[in-house]
């Protein structure tokens, strides 16, 4: 029996309709697949409400808290602009942009004036109350605290009314009010630490992540000014120094490049749209939780850029860029018109040369040398700038603070632990107590003061609820390292 014989023809179509038939299989089928998975995904985590094991690791989810979500006065995305942040921010034209009022979210809470509070702050000040004003960036909002408690602003505050109602309960431990009439006790005096000004003091968060001193200079003039600050403390630094000295303030959103060319923006917002798409499926949830896990550094990547070419090696546009910084918190010590003010340079990871964690090796490294020698250069000038300016009683300098820290103090470049956050407000609140020390008053027997007796930093009114009179320069240190 003869074998039939294929021709070269007859196989052709044959070939063609099994590729056909594959790539028609393949292109229906996978979708249908991938839906199927998902279903199944879905409803598994669903019945077994595991739904919370899917959510990113805690420390990605915070980063996403404090990631800005910039909207338009009618409280729409841009398109283009990163949209998966939590912290809401409309612009401004005054202060450049601005935290939007009553929002909240797992891990802070803005009150109804945009500032990091549980609760409203009244213009009208109440009796006894003494009111100090935190400004400055993310470092001073504490960029990653879990919640509003354990921010800067309300550690020192608590340490404040701590201190007040020790020195109320233990009055014996303390300098007494009165100069004692006889020599032996005040020899004893001069060993007790001074009392603070009596009140209830409430140290207020008006820090917004991202500012450098122009806004903070519109932010004092048009808005913190209004409810009667008894102090200011200005803890910032940093984005003036990888600021261009061209930018008088800090702005989000790149609305030039948006005016220039709204088709891309318009591809980069369909883009965005579909990455966010992506990311809500429970497929796509599961690979990035258990096999390609995401961290803090890849999320900042995205949303807080940190590297070299931010700070300037060019030394006149360095130094341009520190000019701009000592002229605005000049400009905010005379806008404060008498009220104790401090200028506090704040930490940056580069000033932690010694008794580095692994952690804090790994974000030097991926930082690079070039940025290391930039940032330490550019803290250098800014220290030396600010120590020759007139503000140099009132200047402190926290760049190294955790030099000596044998514990991982930073989690990137500026923001900080929760055990950094503890030392950093103990060592603002000891710079802020000297804006308060009070000197006992004259014996009522003899009516002789006597100066030896008492060391005088501020002299503050004893009244509680007079505003302090205007003072001479605290005697904070100058400028201070603190350790």
């Amino acid at each position: 029996m003869r074998r039939p014989r294929y021709t070269t023809s007859s196989w052709q179509p044959k070939r063609k309709s099994w590729l056909r038939n594959t790539l028609f299989l393949i292109l229906i089928g996978l979708p249908l697949l991938l839906i199927l998975a998902e279903l199944i995904a879905r409803g598994a985590v669903l019945a077994t409400g595991s739904t919370n094991q899917l959510a990113p690791n805690k420390t990605v989810a915070i980063a996403q808290s404090y990631a800005f979500k910039l909207q338009d006065f009618n409280g729409n995305n841009y398109p283009g602009l990163p949209d998966a942040g939590l912290l809401r921010i409309k612009r401004s034209p005054i202060l450049g942009y601005e935290l939007l009022p009553s929002q909240s979210s797992e891990y802070w809470q803005i009150n109804d004036q945009g500032f990091r509070q549980d609760s409203s702050v009244p213009i009208a000040k109440p009796a006894n109350e003494i009111r100090i004003f935190l400004v400055g960036s993310s470092t001073a909002f504490t960029n990653m605290a879990e919640k509003n408690q354990k921010a800067l602003a309300f550690k020192i505050e608590k340490l404040l009314n701590d201190r007040v109602r020790a020195q109320n309960a233990s009055p014996e431990k303390f300098k007494p009010k009165e100069i004692p009439y006889f020599a032996d006790q005040i020899e004893a005096m001069r060993a007790l630490p001074p009392r603070i000004r009596d009140g209830s003091y409430r140290v207020i968060a008006a820090a917004v992540p991202g500012y450098n001193s122009g806004n903070e200079l519109a932010l004092l003039a048009h808005k913190v000014s209004a409810y009667s600050p008894n102090a200011l403390l200005i803890l910032d630094g940093y984005e003036d120094l990888r600021s261009p000295s061209n930018q008088p303030a800090r702005e989000i959103g790149n609305v030039e490049q948006l005016l220039r060319d709204p088709i891309a923006q318009y591809r980069q917002h369909q883009t965005q749209q579909f990455n966010n798409w992506l990311n809500s499926l429970y497929l796509v949830k599961a690979w990035q939780k258990w096999v390609v896990p995401a961290d803090i550094t890849t999320f900042n990547s995205e949303y807080q850029v940190f590297n070299a070419e931010q700070l300037s090696k060019d030394p006149q546009e360095l130094q341009k860029r520190v000019d701009r910084y000592l002229y605005n918190v000049q400009q905010m010590t005379r806008l404060a018109n008498g009220i104790p003010s401090l200028i506090m340079l704040q930490p940056e990871i580069t000033g932690k040369q010694k008794s580095l964690t692994k952690e804090e090796e790994g974000i030097l490294k991926s930082l690079g040398k070039e940025y290391s020698d930039r940032a330490t250069n550019a803290y250098k000038i800014a220290e030396q700038s600010l120590s020759n300016s007139s503000l140099k009683p009132k200047f402190v300098n926290f760049y190294q603070i955790f030099q000596d820290t044998n514990q991982q103090a930073f989690i990137d470049p500026i923001h900080l632990t929760e055990a950094a956050n503890d030392l950093l407000a103990k060592k603002l609140y000891e710079s802020t107590e000297q804006l308060f020390l009070v000197q006992p008053a004259a014996n009522a027997l003899s009516g002789d003061v006597a100066p030896q007796a008492v060391p005088q930093p501020v002299t503050t009114p004893e009244t509680p609820n007079q505003p302090p009179a205007p003072i001479t320069t605290p005697e904070v240190p100058q400028p201070v390292k603190a350790q």
